[in-house]
């Protein structure tokens, strides 16, 4: 399956998540599990394991600042808002 659009080509399987499962900082890597909801024939949601990222300290800095672009462009595309509906008192 060809990348994304935007994405260099690379031949690896892609994962798909909905949710974090966990993160942690360990022998100088960073380890971020993924997780997605599944539904079964009656229904039911069950989280299932969906993949890791094991990452250096300098690769979670550059993949925090490209998170950062595409939060403030989906914001400023009225996709996600970080205003909050209501104030608390």
């Amino acid at each position: 399956m060809p990348s994304p659009p935007g994405l260099p080509e690379f031949d690896l399987p892609m994962i798909f998540a909905d949710s974090m499962a966990g993160l942690g900082f360990q022998s100088g890597v960073a380890r971020l599990a993924f997780a997605a909801n599944t539904a079964d024939e009656t229904g039911q949601e069950h989280m299932v394991k969906s993949g890791y990222l094991i990452i250096t300290p300098s690769c979670m800095l550059e993949l925090r600042s490209q998170i950062d672009q595409i939060l403030t462009e989906l914001e400023r595309q009225g996709v996600i808002s970080f205003t909050p509906e209501k104030l608390d008192g």
